[in-house]
């Protein structure tokens, strides 16, 4: 781990994955858990198999206290699995956030937001997260992550975010797009081409993306609808060119590096070759060392 050097326990056996219960579920099974609950539970319990888990792997963190977008949780989930056994690179899924301490972190390499919503994070495990990324750590926000949900329990990931989530199209919520990369010469869009058509359920901001950041791709908004006049905002255009409607974007706070994609509502969305491609381009660039790629 090159960010971070700490000692880890070794403690009693855990539930592996990402898993729901019921709010009536005991505490002592794997369960999402509120912020505020969260800090008075006991330590977080490793199952037996981490002692066998590489280092420098991905924490997948699933977990949810507003909208839940299970399909593309589990897209995710699935994608990320495949392309540990494909790699050998470690890999722990769960949506207990007791995960996050300096102590627990130093497992791991990347984290990943998997559709992450709502206020999950007590703010001494906020702090874990910001000092993980700050040291040098990557991060890979999906989807939902971007929903604002996260964000307004969150100051550091508000900041990082850059913008805030307005709505998304409803009638008919998921549209095929085109995506059209705006930094062709990033590492995250190598190989994807100037565009690329993609099914999705496709957000819309309230503008431009501050605080130094590489806008990737952006949405070509005739290419869909950005209507919605189901509920809430109707017109959800953010201008006539595809840099005024960014989808996919890049920054490097401290040492670390983030990447955030708007796409992965629903399982289908992994099986498009260009998101894998930009993904598994993500999880190689937030791992490597230097600014190559930084604003």
């Amino acid at each position: 781990m090159k960010h971070l050097i700490s000692t880890l326990l070794t403690l009693p056996l855990f539930a592996l994955g990402a898993c729901t219960a019921p709010a009536s579920t005991p505490v002592s099974e794997p369960v999402s858990t509120p912020a505020a609950a969260s800090s008075t539970l006991s330590e977080f319990q490793w199952p037996r198999s981490y002692d066998y888990m590489p280092d420098g792997g991905a924490l997948v963190f699933s977990a949810t206290r507003d909208w839940r977008h299970d399909s593309g949780i589990a897209g995710a989930q699935a994608f990320w699995s495949r392309e540990s056994d494909m790699n050998g690179s470690g890999i722990f899924i769960s949506e207990d956030a007791r995960v996050f301490s300096d102590e627990n972190l130093v497992k791991f390499d990347v984290v990943v937001l998997n559709s992450v919503t709502g206020a999950v994070l007590n703010d001494q495990q906020q702090n874990a997260l910001q000092r993980f990324v700050e040291a040098g750590g990557g991060l890979i926000a999906q989807h939902a992550a971007g929903d604002s949900s996260l964000a307004e329990s969150s100051p550091w990931w508000a900041a990082q975010f850059g913008t805030e989530f307005v709505s998304h199209p409803a009638d008919p919520q998921f549209q095929s797009a085109d995506v059209v990369t705006l930094a062709t010469d990033h590492p995250v869009m190598a190989g994807i081409g100037a565009k690329f058509s993609h099914s999705d359920e496709w957000y819309t901001f309230t503008g431009p993306v501050s605080g130094g950041v590489v806008i990737l791709a952006g949405l070509d908004e005739t290419t869909y609808s950005p209507i919605n006049k189901v509920y809430g905002v109707e017109d959800l255009r953010m201008g006539p060119n595809p840099e005024d409607h960014p989808i996919i974007w890049a920054k490097c706070p401290g040492e670390g590096k983030i990447v955030y994609s708007a796409l992965g509502h629903k399982a289908d969305a992994y099986d498009s070759e260009a998101h894998k491609t930009i993904l598994r381009n993500a999880m190689t660039w937030v791992r490597v060392e230097g600014d190559l790629g930084c604003p």
